[in-house]
């Protein structure tokens, strides 16, 4: 059965109504998640809080009870850390040092761009890091200081 132009637009109006007058809060859909976010963190501290207090009473004995399920905070850290930075310790430089150089205005840096590969053939993928999209950070001053020598900013 074929469709006239005014029951076409008539389907037409009652689609795009129903596809923008659904109101969709973020906030909502985590209230129900909270508690079941909350009850597995406990779970995962209070298998940590044990496995820590057999193997301390085990052993030497040396801590005290409210300190074992704070012992989880550096192995969190850790993961934490890994998952933006790698799971190597060596690649976390970015973190504590190195020295920043901002590109000018009229030429933005571009990730992954040919002047990009340009430059992580020169000084290495390990030595270089990406902050945003005009600031590079060199691991050593001397790399930015060539860096800054051989393109003149």
């Amino acid at each position: 059965m074929k469709l006239s132009h005014k029951n076409k637009m008539r389907l037409y109006k009652q689609k795009f109504a129903m596809m923008y007058s659904h109101y969709d809060d973020e906030d909502e859909d985590m209230e129900g998640d909270w508690w079941f976010l909350l009850g597995v963190a406990v779970f995962i501290i209070g298998i940590w809080w044990g496995l820590v207090h057999l193997l301390d009473k085990f052993t030497f004995n040396v801590m005290p009870w409210w300190v074992e399920p704070f012992t989880i905070f550096p192995v969190g850290s850790y993961f934490v850390v890994a998952d933006f930075y790698g799971r190597n310790p060596m690649h976390w430089w970015p973190i504590v040092w190195g020295t920043k150089v901002t590109m000018p205005e009229r030429e933005p840096f571009r990730a992954y761009d040919d002047e990009f590969e340009k430059i992580v053939r020169e000084f290495g993928p390990t030595r270089i890091y990406v902050v945003d999209y005009n600031t590079i950070k060199f691991r050593t001053k001397k790399d930015a200081t060539v860096f800054y020598l051989r393109n003149r900013l």
